[in-house]
């Protein structure tokens, strides 16, 4: 037969010389002969290429959400699944399990189909619910992608452990995720734009997860759209990547991945054609260039179908050494969720605080009830899908119907976690053991994890007749200072109803509570105030028309701005052409066209209140195409300044942008800015240079960034920290002749467009509401973190709860206590699995802590978990190491 087969062979040599395959001879010209024939004679000559197959899917963005799971289903999953059926060969990756979720919620009873393949390893399903921009949500929203991703499939499939988390489309990555993952059970994430290969990518206190990328996603697909002689080329070259830089343990079996992945609206000829390519492929023993008629024997590696977790635990075997990069990647598209979508962001960011508030205040009512009878289980569980749900898919095609489904997700959400908090704190503060003779009881909790001295503001409405003045006391009797606004008045003058304002102090996950009662005193104040400066124990400031000039830090003794160019709190506006996303290799920057402030309109600032609590300013001046009103709010016993910015009749004019500036007297300053479960220092906590691929700009002069609650400035002592409602932010001065110094710059909004051709112009027409606050302190402060965090996290307050027959709890209650500052709990809730409470914690520093928890005296036994609650071992003590983030049960003793 070999004889018969070489006389074959001899006549192809016959036939035309651009044949390509021809049985398993393949003819070529000389580069791709020499691609071939090094590929043989490497050892991964003998291996495979293990071709996994997917679908990239935003939720939307081809088409409204609606008509996009419709596609999946008839154009994706059924097909494959029959597909699956058809060819036991066969194999396939999901990216994500809500693409998994929606499919079962229109056939139902192709689950025992997932059932069967999943077991037989021949569908692999990503451990996130979608695929999100990372640096948007908060740290217990990205937790919580797991739970809805690697811990759902494990309840709802048999114990399936999925190994790999897909993101393939974002260009950027949060400086936790590995960590998250890790703890997650997920060792393994698939990227795309960003350099071609495989490599760990390390979090701060050390977690690595294997990372692959073909570069792009559409790789492999852009190959099997060319003609046989391009593709086979691409292929070897693509091959020398993989033998020359991985697979590098002998004797191993070598492999090289193919990603088949593609969007179902693209040209589906180069997934029709890979089948038939590597068959092809698959058959070719022998090669000879033209015109030669000597041929010569090869081993080409075979292409197998796999999943993404075939890959991963092949190249456990393969390669043993892989490089390591630690890092964030800044977010290249980050101007298509904050600026170009702020009010739903807006809502986003409120509910990633309020969720896990309404957590803490649930389980709270668990510790003191001993039940968690009225804990809001399918409530919380609704909530925290929807809040999670929308994904990188903003604008497209249809793309009004899906930023109005996403926006409504995180309203949604928000709503249901500010009534959850509304009637935990109500049954709390009834069952606070209230004095009535002490006056008319305030009750204000803080869901924070660590004692807060903070302004809180309470609406309160009394009985004609009960009062023309008001006095508030602690629950000790102290006098404490109280600032009223909002009055109105009954016609005999006493107060109808009033917001008291008030600085209070409350414990760590816990409540105050204090008392009202008439008064006719005079107020006394301890500050200067004047239409154009103040002065208090913490600052002095000065006013000019359009902005501030100057704020004194009296205890720092240090000017904070420096205002030679901009005033502190100026609003300015600029062009902002560009898309939200798109194939660019840096954020689109903003230029001068069109360009406006505050101060060239010279607005004059006018005291509108002036009291012992807090003194403030209200301006109002045109800007093109809006008007800006500004409060500045400065409080007198705790050293903090607000900034309330609304952007009012904004016009909806495309393409432009606001910003707040915030010129800081800062010489050489390291900005540093929150991020999940962490913070991040510009210029080291990047990824060392540029990502590669199309992106050439070094990851750490990516400018803005996408922030959490805060930003800060440093130099020496001296630190700014400016809390913000927005989540992007700038401190590289965007403007003709920049300025060296910094300047933070929350960016509040910007009108571009998406990058779809048949996508929507983010207008965002109307009135837009923004707030910061505005504190400075000594550099390496843990007020950084913890007024950063404080200032968008306000004091709830109950006043005059009914109180209950059997009211127990004292005054001044902390439902969990921890004992060191530098570690943050994160979520305080019910398990998912039985009736112990989860904590969830994070270490600010690079240094190992030890920390204890206190739950209202209560015993309970301490049980290791991973971040999706499962169970690891029994623990005496906590201890987190360098920026760890751990998780707990604690299971109550009777």
């Amino acid at each position: 037969m070999k004889k018969l087969y070489l006389a074959v062979l001899g006549l192809c040599s016959l036939t035309a010389a651009h044949a390509q395959f021809e049985n398993k001879l393949y003819t070529c010209d000389k580069e791709t002969y020499s691609l071939l024939k090094n590929l043989s004679e490497s050892q991964l000559g003998k291996g495979s290429i293990y071709l996994f197959t997917t679908t990239h899917q935003d939720l939307a963005w081809l088409d409204h959400i609606d008509a996009c799971i419709a596609d999946r289903d008839t154009l994706w999953l059924t097909p494959f699944l029959e597909r699956l059926q058809e060819d036991p060969t066969f194999k396939m990756d999901i990216e994500q399990t809500s693409i998994v979720m929606e499919y079962l919620h229109r056939h139902p009873e192709s689950k025992p189909l997932f059932d069967k393949y999943i077991k037989e390893g021949r569908i692999c399903i990503g451990g996130t619910f979608i695929q999100p921009y990372e640096e948007m949500y908060a740290g217990e929203s990205l937790a919580r992608q797991f739970y809805l991703g690697a811990r759902w499939l494990k309840k709802n499939f048999d114990g399936y452990q999925t190994l790999s988390y897909f993101n393939v489309d974002v260009p950027g990555r949060t400086l936790q995720m590995p960590q998250i993952m890790k703890k997650a059970g997920v060792d393994n994430l698939v990227i795309s734009r960003h350099e071609r290969g495989l490599f760990y990518w390390k979090a701060p206190d050390g977690s690595k997860v294997r990372t692959y990328t073909p570069g792009h996603y559409i790789y492999f697909y852009n190959v099997m759209a060319k003609e046989d002689t391009a593709a086979v080329k691409e292929l070897g070259k693509e091959a020398v990547l993989w033998y020359t830089k991985y697979n590098d343990v002998k004797k191993a079996h070598t492999v090289m991945p193919a990603m088949l992945n593609y969007e179902l609206k693209w040209d589906q000829k180069p997934v029709k054609n890979t089948p038939v390519f590597i068959d092809k492929w698959n058959q070719v023993e022998y090669i000879r260039q033209y015109g030669e008629k000597k041929w010569e024997k090869v081993n080409l590696p075979k292409f197998e179908y796999a999943t993404a977790d075939n890959f991963f635990n092949a190249l456990d075997l393969s390669t043993q050494n892989l490089p390591e990069i630690y890092g964030e990647r800044p977010n290249v598209w980050l101007y298509i969720h904050g600026p170009s979508h702020e009010q739903a962001i807006t809502k986003s960011r409120e509910a990633d605080r309020m969720l896990p508030a309404a957590e803490a205040l649930s389980a709270s009512r668990a510790l003191v009830e001993g039940t968690f009878n009225a804990y809001p289980v399918e409530r919380l569980n609704e909530a925290w899908k929807a809040k999670i749900y929308p994904d990188h898919g903003w604008g497209g095609n249809g793309g009004v119907m899906t930023d109005n489904e996403f926006r409504r997700k995180f309203e949604f959400a928000y709503a249901e976690a500010k009534d959850m908090i509304s009637d935990q704190t109500g049954f709390l503060a009834a069952s606070v053991k209230t004095q009535q003779e002490k006056g008319r009881p305030v009750v204000l909790f803080n869901t924070l994890s660590f004692a807060r001295n903070v302004p809180a503001e309470v609406p309160v409405r009394f009985e004609e007749g009960y009062a023309r003045g008001l006095v508030l006391t602690s629950s000790d009797g102290g006098k404490i200072p109280v600032q009223l606004s909002n009055v109105t008045n009954y016609a005999d003058g006493s107060i109808e109803s009033a917001v008291l304002h008030f600085v209070a102090e409350t414990p760590s996950m816990g409540l105050n509570t204090y008392y009202v009662n008439p008064s006719d005193e005079a107020v006394q104040v301890s500050h200067q105030a004047e239409n154009n400066q103040l002065e208090n124990r913490f600052y002095k400031i000065e006013l000019v028309k359009g902005g501030i000039r100057q704020i004194w830090d009296k205890e720092l003794n240090q000017p904070l701005l420096q205002t030679d160019k901009f005033m502190g709190g100026e609003i300015i506006t600029m062009r902002s052409f560009g898309n939200g996303a798109g194939e660019f290799d840096a954020v689109q920057q903003p230029d001068m066209e069109g360009f406006d402030k505050t101060t060239l309109h010279a607005a004059d600032w006018e005291m509108v209140e002036n009291g012992p609590v807090y003194t403030s300013y209200k301006m109002r001046t045109p800007i093109r195409h809006a008007v800006v009103e500004q409060v500045i709010r400065v409080y007198h016993d705790v050293k903090r300044i607000d900034f309330d910015v609304d952007l009012l009749n904004w016009e909806g004019v495309m393409y432009r942008e606001f910003r707040m500036m915030m010129p800081l007297a800062l010489n050489q300053a390291e900005v540093s800015y929150e991020v999940p479960y962490g913070a991040l220092t510009v210029g080291k906590d990047e990824m060392p240079g540029a990502a590669g691929e199309r992106y050439y700009v070094e990851n750490s002069k990516q400018h803005p960034r996408g922030i959490g609650n805060w930003i800060s400035a440093s130099s020496g002592k001296v630190a700014v920290t400016l809390s913000s409602s927005v989540a992007v932010a700038d401190y590289i001065d965007p403007t003709e002749n920049p300025v060296g110094y910094t300047i933070l710059q929350p960016i509040l909004m910007a009108s571009r467009q998406s990058c779809h051709y048949q996508g929507n112009s983010y207008f965002q027409p109307g009135d837009h509401s923004f707030r910061f606050s505005l504190t400075s302190h000594e550099s390496g402060n843990i007020a950084r973190e913890e007024q950063g965090v404080s200032a968008n996290a306000p004091l709830v307050a109950v006043y005059q709860p009914v109180q209950q027959k059997n009211a127990a709890l004292a005054e001044q209650t902390s439902f969990l206590t921890t004992n060191n500052s530098l570690v943050k709990v994160t979520a305080f809730k019910k398990c998912e699995d039985d009736n112990s409470f989860i904590v969830r914690l994070y270490n600010t520093s690079a240094e190992e802590q030890k920390v204890k928890l206190e739950c209202m005296g209560q015993a309970f036994d301490l049980i290791k978990t991973n971040l999706i609650e499962e169970e690891i071992q029994p623990e005496n003590e906590i201890v987190l190491g360098k920026y760890a983030i751990e998780t707990y049960k604690l299971k109550m003793k009777k």
